[in-house]
């Protein structure tokens, strides 16, 4: 009798796991770049809205003295900014409180806030109109900065057919078509329409580096870079997917205008003659052409870059504040003293 028992050869067998199936390097590979491009896609939808759920249609005026002695003295009337192409929130704001000593001289002074839906013309004016019925605004003075020109001139003739009267449009740095637009800027606003609303967390990092090179307004390359980065991830920032919609309203302008400008509103050029990003002598022909009915008056910004009030407040307030004192004088009394001039440096 051995000393130990035979095992049973069946009980020493021990169980198989079951077999993966044999689909193929190539088909595996191919599962597997699939899932991650889905993935990718859905984390910038994710992404994209955390960066832009802020942003809306809205007029934000800054509550601060000045706009608050300014609502005083001017009773009835108000400036509204509108910012340029793919311009935050924020940056919309910085704009504004470079212009404000300014525009305050004429009335108080607002900016508005684009929408995650992209460029709606109705949207806006619905906005201006419920802030002027709020505040009992009858006239109205509209910036337009780079972009936010033509959008000036959209909405200035609804404005007018509703009883609000705009009494001046100033253009800082705004093209009158794609065609005043410089190369490679044209490309960049191409990219935009077509191609921002796939970009994930690199694309974004990309694309907020070339936005800053492409408009550095005097800045090295790092600060430019660094800054269009910074402006892409500020998640006040408007959404990417806006770009594609204002993209679409700058190739299409001017066949959004349909005329209606009312011949009393005058209208203020504030560009740089070498501006890099938009052709200045094209755009100002462009804006005459459009409007050969209303008045005109320029002044020039040399070596402050494109749409820059905010990097050169001085030189725009000294700018702003010739053309109202040429197109919207104040009248000589006691109850509105002419502005003094603001300081040039």
């Amino acid at each position: 009798m051995a000393l130990f028992p035979r095992r049973n050869r069946h009980n020493n067998q021990r169980a198989q796991p079951p077999q993966v199936p044999d689909i193929g390097r190539r088909r595996l590979l191919a599962i597997l770049g699939t899932t991650a491009v889905v993935t990718a896609f859905r984390a910038n939808i994710a992404a994209d809205y955390l960066f832009t759920e802020r942003t809306s249609f809205r007029v934000t005026t800054p509550d601060n003295q000045a706009n608050r002695d300014a609502a005083q003295q001017f009773p009835g009337a108000m400036w509204y900014l509108f910012g340029g192409f793919q311009v935050s929130n924020r940056d919309a704001g910085r704009k504004l409180a470079a212009l404000q000593p300014a525009m305050n001289t004429r009335a108080p002074a607002s900016y508005i806030g684009y929408s995650n839906d992209g460029i709606d013309v109705a949207q806006l004016f619905i906005a201006i109109q419920r802030d002027a019925f709020a505040k009992k605004i009858n006239t109205v003075y509209l910036y337009g900065d780079s972009f936010g020109g033509m959008v000036s001139v959209v909405l200035a003739p609804l404005l007018e057919q509703n009883g609000i009267h705009v009494k001046l449009v100033v253009f800082g740095s705004s093209p009158s078509s794609v065609v005043d637009v410089e190369d490679p800027n044209k490309g960049y606003i191409s990219v935009a329409s077509a191609l921002v609303p796939y970009l994930g967390f690199v694309g974004r990092l990309g694309y907020g580096a070339w936005q800053g090179l492409a408009n550095p307004n005097g800045q090295n390359m790092y600060t430019a870079a660094r800054d269009g980065i910074s402006s892409t991830m500020d998640p006040n920032n408007n959404s990417l997917l806006l770009s594609t919609s204002q993209g679409a309203f700058l190739n299409a302008f001017p066949r959004q205008y349909d005329g209606g400008v009312s011949p009393s509103t005058t209208f203020g050029l504030i560009y740089d003659p070498k501006d890099f990003v938009v052709n200045a002598d094209l755009a100002i022909r462009g804006w005459r052409n459009l409007l050969p009915k209303n008045l005109f008056f320029q002044y020039d910004v040399p070596h402050t870059g494109h749409a820059s009030p905010e990097i050169h407040p001085n030189k725009y307030r000294t700018a702003l504040g010739v053309i109202l004192d040429v197109l919207a004088p104040l009248p000589h009394d006691s109850q509105h003293p002419r502005p003094k001039p603001v300081p040039y440096f």
